[in-house]
């Protein structure tokens, strides 16, 4: 839950293309009946993901609350002319995802089989583990790597938009990078974590639409294709999952999710 939490809040600052960490102030919420060792645990958690970024917490905020509450807020600094904002998109820009989707029906197929079995009887319980493993490191992975390719390759005014992908689902991520532009996005093919879009029949979430919730989710970025190939090659390099979902257009408006679409299934991550 630490390295989640410290995960989830640090990704706002890299999609920015922002790198260096000056504070984080960790806020945290307890049950006054929380078994002893789990606070120290999550924040132990929260501080080894940060150490591995170059961080640490700087302070925070402590209550009581019914159920345990773990997050914090971020600051970075970066040069003006090398930020990189969620606006900015355009036409025939191609666009990527740096994670495979899923998160929220897979993680609510864990709860339900913690709780009651039954919800479960027709699904196969060896794949749910695989997919709840497979959510666990999406979730633990932060988006850090993203940032040092764009500075490494001084790809600063190639990447024309850049949003990670959490509560608003990838389609409403997508929708806010497209607000106030006359383009439209062509979407051929998205990723979910294996298991994860029969499991959505279950909960419903949306997710083979794109609008299923991500935590600590993916990066969408918007690509000029004269750098595709050399901004790919680096991302590889540096040990980044990618996969190419679509492209920018100027005849269409909004989110397009083309006939002949192809969901790919992630085994691995």
């Amino acid at each position: 839950m630490g390295k989640i939490a410290a995960v989830n809040v640090t990704n706002d600052i890299y999609a920015l293309n922002a790198r260096r960490i000056l504070n984080y102030s960790c806020f945290l919420g307890l049950p006054t009946d929380l078994p002893k060792g789990y606070a120290e645990e999550m924040l132990k958690g929260t501080r080894d993901l940060l150490k591995s970024l170059g961080a640490d917490i700087s302070g925070g905020h402590t209550i009581q609350n019914p159920w345990p509450l773990l997050g914090g807020s971020v600051s970075a600094i970066e040069k003006t002319a090398h930020l990189i904002f969620k606006r900015g998109i355009k036409a025939s820009d191609r666009l990527l995802l740096t994670k495979p989707l899923g998160i929220h029906p897979v993680m609510a197929a864990d709860r339900a089989k913690n709780s009651d079995i039954a919800w479960l009887k027709n699904f196969d319980l060896t794949r749910i583990e695989r997919a709840v493993s497979i959510a666990t490191k999406i979730m633990t992975t932060s988006n850090k790597p993203i940032p040092d390719v764009i500075h490494a390759g001084k790809f600063f005014s190639h990447i024309h938009a850049m949003t990670d992908i959490t509560g608003f689902g990838f389609k409403g991520h997508l929708e806010e990078m497209l607000l106030n532009t006359d383009l439209g996005a062509r979407i051929t093919h998205l990723p979910a974590i294996a298991y994860a879009l029969e499991l959505d029949d279950l909960f419903c979430y949306g997710l083979s639409e794109g609008e299923s919730a991500e935590i600590a989710g993916p990066m969408l970025i918007a690509v000029d294709p004269s750098i595709w190939s050399d901004f790919t090659s680096m991302l590889d390099s540096f040990g980044v999952w990618w996969i190419e979902i679509g492209q920018i257009e100027k005849d269409l408006q909004g989110v397009k999710f083309d006939d002949k679409i192809t969901y790919h299934e992630i085994e691995e991550y």
